[in-house]
């Protein structure tokens, strides 16, 4: 059978939603219409006309495979430049091992000038290895404890592994006695201490204010903030309201602080509903890395918002080592680490920059990680 693999067109629109409706079935109804719409043909930074999909198609018209890309604007050194994240590759069961995969990542890849993926299973590197991409900065995940109950007493049994072979029915004989309700009691007690204490800790001269959108604040934090980071997505106001205020099916809440009316920082938060596991995500937070009282008081903003929400585990990541020594010092623990491969391009002198180390600031809302965590 012939595969044809090449760029979609706004005609294969119709025949991608079907093969999303195939490939990700019921947990695929976020990928496609509206979200769909809004992530690829309602991108501000996309530079033309054109659908950024790159589809695998059978000698019938079927779509079999796809990836896609994802633009954003970059701020490297002095410079702004467009980044393009690989998005959504996947290929139908039925015709994997003909290297589709591959295929059409690499048409996505030449595509670009800068284009980058983040790595989530380590067996997928040797991909982008292939396609001539290097890492940069990691990303460090971490989750702490909001609230337990019971079932997260009995999966946390059984996922640890006690007891070899005898984890499952030592879980029950938790339950029996009624030791899994004794257990989720004793954890949330201590987590309740925990806060109390961070929450004594806190400056209290830092206030901290919701706000229902983005105004000229941020635009002129940013330009303050942004000097502080060498390579970093733009978050000024049109990237902002794309993000987060324009973006279908999903609600983000927006938390600022300040001291004295001075403008400190933000957080950006979301609360994951069925299907997606019952977790808080802290899609974006942004202060300058110097002010430690001001990230901090974000951070402990966040998990008694999350706490109020009923979410059992709240999740953050970055880059940055100061924000991740702030989520430790609010009960975070580190959960994995993140590899971003880059390809570039462009020219020696902008890319001796890009792959210097400890130099890119990348969190959850970098690429679309911050969609859908199942458990």
């Amino acid at each position: 059978m012939t595969i044809t693999v090449r760029r979609a067109v706004p005609a294969d629109k119709a025949e991608i939603f079907k093969f999303l409706l195939e490939a990700y079935g019921e947990n695929g109804h976020h990928k496609f219409p509206e979200r769909w719409e809004w992530q690829f043909e309602r991108n501000p930074y996309k530079p033309d006309d054109q659908i950024p999909v790159f589809v695998a198609i059978d000698e019938n018209g079927k779509i079999v495979g796809q990836s896609a890309a994802m633009y954003e604007p970059l701020k490297v050194g002095a410079e702004y430049l467009t980044l393009v994240w690989a998005l959504d590759a996947i290929v139908l069961p039925d015709y994997r091992g003909q290297n589709l995969g591959f295929e059409t990542l690499r048409i996505n890849c030449e595509s670009s000038p800068l284009w980058m993926g983040m790595i989530m299973a380590p067996s997928s590197r040797h991909i982008l290895e292939k396609l001539g991409c290097q890492a940069v900065d990691n990303v460090s995940s971490y989750r702490r404890v909001a609230r337990f109950d019971t079932a997260s007493v009995n999966l946390g049994v059984r996922n640890r592994g006690l007891l070899g072979g005898f984890r499952n029915k030592f879980s029950q004989f938790l339950q029996r006695l009624g030791i899994d309700k004794f257990g989720s009691l004793l954890i949330n007690a201590a987590v309740s201490v925990q806060d109390a204490f961070l929450g004594l800790t806190q400056d209290k001269r830092i206030t901290i204010q919701e706000q229902h959108s983005f105004d000229d604040r941020f635009d002129r934090f940013w330009e303050k903030v942004q000097l502080q980071y060498p390579i970093i997505i733009r978050r000024d106001n049109q990237f902002l309201k794309w993000k987060y205020l324009e973006q279908p099916d999903m609600r983000y809440r927006i938390f600022t602080a300040a001291r004295d009316e001075e403008f400190r920082g933000y957080i950006i938060l979301r609360c994951a509903f069925p299907p997606e596991s019952n977790a808080g995500i802290i899609a974006d937070i942004l202060t300058d890395p110097r002010d430690k009282a001001g990230l901090r008081m974000l951070l402990f903003h966040a998990v008694r918002f999350f706490k109020s929400q009923n979410m059992k585990y709240i999740y953050c990541a970055s880059s940055i080592p100061a924000y991740q020594r702030a989520f430790q010092s609010v009960g975070f623990r580190k959960k994995k680490t993140i590899v971003p491969l880059l390809h570039s391009q462009l020219n020696d002198n902008q890319s001796t920059l890009l792959f210097s180390k400890n130099c890119w600031f990348l969190g959850r809302s970098d690429h679309d990680w911050d969609q859908y965590p199942y458990a």
